[in-house]
């Protein structure tokens, strides 16, 4: 593979600080590409908003929803968690992956590896992984749920942080054995050596699993990327029955609840079309390059500088169209408030249900 970083390394270097946990070279400093700063700009820029934004949501959440939101924001509350764990971690690790063959490289350009070393990388990025497929699991909910409720009596609160628990169980089991997969750092790096000898990286914190050597690695990631796609199969089926539902039920809906669903089905379908940007561009380039279709170092860049756009835009949807969330941040902020039209009742996209049965509120 012809490798294009010595093209753009800059010759620009950033004082490694030692660690104790980490087996790097201590005699050498981090000598940063274009590719480095880029990243690891992209990854404190996401998280800079991401943060903060699902910290705010959360408090709204916890504080400012109605009662209307009993049920739905115990779903909504778990969403915007996993994006705060997602967006902490992916910040503190900023991980650039380098899979060849058997065994995948994790180098580690943000505080995690900085202050942690090798171990305190690795495990910022489990936790990562695990934040990232807890988020996946769960993104069905909110379809399923809507869904539930045009047709079924709203389920009990107890039963919704069952279910979320019973997923939660499903990622922390992925998590332990994504943990326990970990190869040698010596071992890493010496494949690094054979494989990629084109890249110096004796300096930067490294991390890494070997599918021969590991073989619960394997199993760990067929569990992360595979279910991915069934689910976003599950994903459009309940937005079809939802938008179905709405298209030939409209008589006995008031008409401010037809307004309501009306913008339902605009945030459910961007809901929807997150994963097409920010989900499957990056597995897809990941695939590409290890299976050595295509050969270009930014790809080892882009996958999980893509992947820490997802928890940034998720709660701006949120803010954008669940009314009472976007009022009090608005209030929040001293930002002018949005002129509402009331018709027919009060109005929030996911309101529970109007005074007729199976019927929801408008937005």
């Amino acid at each position: 593979m012809i490798s294009d970083t010595s093209t753009l390394s800059y010759a620009m270097s950033s004082t490694f600080v030692p660690t104790v946990n980490g087996s790097n070279d201590f005699s050498k400093q981090q000598v940063w590409t274009l590719y480095d700063y880029m990243a690891s700009t992209i990854f404190w820029m996401t998280g800079g908003i991401a943060i903060p934004l699902n910290v705010t949501l959360l408090m709204l959440i916890f504080f400012r929803s109605p009662t209307s939101l009993s049920t739905y924001r115990i779903f909504l509350a778990n969403v915007v968690l996993s994006d705060l764990v997602f967006s902490i971690s992916a910040t503190m690790a900023q991980i650039r992956i380098i899979p060849n063959k058997w065994a995948f490289a994790y180098v580690s350009l943000g505080p995690a590896g900085r202050f942690f070393g090798s171990q305190g990388s690795y495990f910022a990025y489990c936790v990562m992984l695990h934040s990232l497929f807890y988020m996946f699991l769960c993104f069905p909910i909110s379809f399923g749920f809507r869904y539930w409720i045009l047709v079924r009596p709203i389920p009990e609160n107890k039963s919704c942080i069952l279910l979320c628990l019973g997923l939660w169980s499903i990622a922390l089991a992925q998590h332990i054995l994504f943990i326990l997969s970990e190869s040698p750092v010596d071992e890493i790096r010496a494949y690094l050596k054979i494989n990629k000898p084109q890249y110096d990286l004796d300096a930067f914190p490294v991390s890494g699993n070997h599918m021969i050597n590991s073989p619960l690695t394997s199993i760990t990631l067929a569990t992360i990327v595979l279910p991915m796609f069934p689910i976003y199969v599950l994903v459009i089926f309940f937005y079809k029955k939802v938008h179905h539902y709405l298209m030939h039920n409209t008589r006995n809906m008031s008409i401010g609840t037809l307004k309501g669903h009306r913008r339902l089905i605009e945030v459910l379908t961007i809901q929807a079309s997150l994963p097409l940007f920010f989900i499957f561009p990056p597995i897809t380039l990941y695939g590409l390059y290890h299976l050595e279709f295509i050969e270009h170092t930014a790809i080892e860049y882009l996958v999980y500088t893509l992947f820490s756009f997802l928890p940034m835009c998720s709660p701006i949807v949120t803010l954008v169209y669940i009314k009472p969330y976007n009022t009090a941040f608005r209030r929040i902020f001293c930002l002018p408030l949005r002129r509402v039209e009331d018709v027919g009742g009060t109005a929030t996209t996911y309101m529970e249900k109007e005074n007729t049965q199976y019927s929801s509120h408008a937005s």
